[in-house]
């Protein structure tokens, strides 16, 4: 019996291992700015409002390396308002033909100077995330901080690719930022703005405002 636990905890821990590239954060945070070291070293600033809440890094579906970081604006009770998700991702070395692609469904923008794939949607936050997806890692940041999610929220992301000096919108690493509104000012619910589970009419009026106070929430460099 003490052999086979001894196996099982040898197992697990290189299982754990395997899935973890790099424990450490490569990026640093310097009050409501996230700074990247590297090629190319990026540096996203937030509004000074937002309130830095936590990182992670982890594996995602044997695809591909993740680091988060997350800022939030909340009221009284600790609910959010609005988040800032930072997001860096790159393709695992493991799998070489694996390929980020954004130009067959994602806007091309240019923001910052810099070619960004935008896209944006309405997001229910009462609905529990797939297991394993980023969204799961978020949510349980913004768990662990102690915060809670309005039940609807507007949801803007805006995708870099850092190794596309073509902008051709394929690429293996990413800088993804998502900005985060609770839709209940605009005064209508998740369920306004979507018809069978998909934006309508009623959300398309709420895009193109969205996608631009998204495109001045984060300030971003790279050089």
């Amino acid at each position: 019996m003490r052999w086979s636990l001894l196996v099982a905890l040898v197992m697990a821990l290189t299982m754990a291992n395997a899935q973890a590239p790099n424990s450490d954060l490569a990026a640093r945070i310097q009050r409501n700015a996230v700074d990247r070291p590297g090629s190319p070293h990026i540096r996203v600033t937030v509004p000074a409002a937002a309130k830095y809440v936590g990182a992670d890094r982890f594996v995602l579906k044997e695809l591909s390396d993740c680091e988060m970081h997350i800022f939030v604006e909340a009221d009284a009770n600790r609910r959010v308002r609005r988040f800032y998700w930072v997001h860096f991702e790159s393709n695992l070395p493991s799998r070489p033909k694996d390929i980020m692609h954004y130009s067959d469904t994602d806007q091309r923008s240019k923001i910052w100077n810099l070619t960004v794939w935008t896209s944006s949607e309405p997001a229910l936050m009462t609905r529990t995330p797939r297991p394993g997806t980023d969204t799961e890692h978020f949510r349980e940041i913004i768990r662990k901080a102690g915060y809670s999610m309005p039940d609807g929220m507007m949801t803007a992301r805006l995708v870099r690719l850092l190794d596309d000096p073509g902008d051709t919108g394929f690429g293996r690493r990413e800088l993804m930022l998502v900005y985060g509104e609770d839709l209940a000012p605009s005064g209508l619910t998740f369920n306004d703005v979507t018809t069978d589970g998909k934006p309508n009419a009623r959300w398309a009026a709420l895009e193109q405002p969205l996608m631009q106070r998204a495109s001045v929430a984060f300030r971003m460099t790279e050089n």
